[in-house]
């Protein structure tokens, strides 16, 4: 393994903030329990038993945190899709499995892994039927899909995955969360209602297994995004605005604008433009320049965009149909400015 390989792997398993001091918290109640057991030992006996009980405690510490963020569900990884086995490592140590199922007479819903960056969540799940039934549409959703965060606001999607056998009482689902801020480390509250199933667009969803699957869990995954503050005057449509940052991440590429013309802005923008079934121009499109000279533009708008006209600030997410090679990217151009990005 190369020296970058390394450093990348360690980054990824590198606890954060909020796990070191529940370690340090873990080490410091052990301490005290063995000072108060054993207060017949020598000072060098208790010392050195304090100190053992320390590494001991920090090695279970980390040998659980490893092990919850090792692996990745290979149905996600077919999914992800990643560039090479160096970024599938990547992702798959960063992955937060939860392995939690909530079932009732219906079918069961079993909570596999999520993943997740500064404005992307993507939670993978199971849902299996009584025997004897088979899922085997195209498209799956919940009719309902209620989920508390501390967003304001928030995208909620699914996407079905193929897991090998289409002719079953099991589907796999994406679900993708899509939010302004982050949700790492949130114990969110999931509440789903009827299934429902679909045939190719333009097919219309109807419920197919009824009924309630209730949850609550942490998403405890490790962020992958990396922010740049930008801070820089561009025009858009003519009118002044300020790029402020831009959040780079294998799943997605996330702008913040600033702007006291972002109606101006938007009338200029126009209505998205129908370029298919279910597809539609990207009205604010990215160009990704790549270190090896080639480049991408956003030319189909998939992701999210909010107009906080309150506050002059606008949010547009991008999402890809696999991940991106985040660590190969040379530049992003943004209406014309162009953006250096080091990795």
């Amino acid at each position: 393994m190369s020296n970058k390989n390394i450093n990348r792997l360690f980054e990824a398993l590198t606890p954060t903030t909020e796990q070191k001091e529940k370690m340090f918290q873990n080490i410091l109640a052990q301490s005290q329990n063995e000072n108060t057991r054993r207060r017949g030992f020598t000072p060098v006996k208790r010392a050195r038993s304090v100190v053992l009980a320390a590494v001991l405690m920090v090695c279970l510490t980390t040998t659980a945190f490893a092990a919850a963020y090792t692996g990745l569900d290979k149905t996600f990884l077919k999914f992800l899709n990643p560039v090479n086995n160096e970024q599938a490592e990547y992702l798959s140590n960063g992955a937060y499995v939860v392995d939690k199922q909530v079932a009732n007479e219906n079918g069961s819903l079993t909570i596999k892994q999520v993943i997740g960056d500064s404005n992307l969540t993507y939670i993978i799940m199971n849902f299996t039927a009584p025997e004897g039934t088979v899922l085997n549409a195209a498209r799956y959703r919940f009719e309902d899909n209620m989920i508390t965060t501390d967003q304001d606001y928030q995208s909620i999607g699914f996407k079905v995955l193929d897991d090998g056998n289409p002719i079953d009482n099991k589907i796999s689902l994406v679900m993708n969360i899509m939010t302004k801020n982050s949700i790492a480390g949130q114990t969110v509250h999931f509440k789903f209602k009827d299934l429902q199933a679909a045939d190719p667009l333009p097919g219309i969803y109807k419920t197919v297994i009824p009924g309630f699957w209730e949850t609550a869990f942490k998403l405890d995954f490790k962020e992958y995004s990396n922010l740049y503050q930008i801070d820089q005057n561009i025009a858009m449509f003519g009118y002044g605005a300020v790029l402020e940052t831009i959040s780079v991440s294998p799943i997605s590429i996330s702008l913040k604008i600033q702007s006291r013309s972002l109606n101006e802005i938007n009338e200029a923008a126009g209505r998205l433009k129908e370029m298919g079934q279910n597809e539609y121009s990207d009205n604010y499109p990215i160009t990704i320049n790549y270190k090896d000279g080639t480049s991408e533009t956003t030319s189909i708008f998939t992701g999210l965009h909010v107009l906080d006209y309150l506050n002059d600030q606008m949010l547009t997410i991008k999402t890809f149909e696999n991940v991106i090679n985040d660590k190969e990217i040379a530049s992003i151009v943004f209406f014309e400015k162009e953006i250096p990005i080091k990795n």
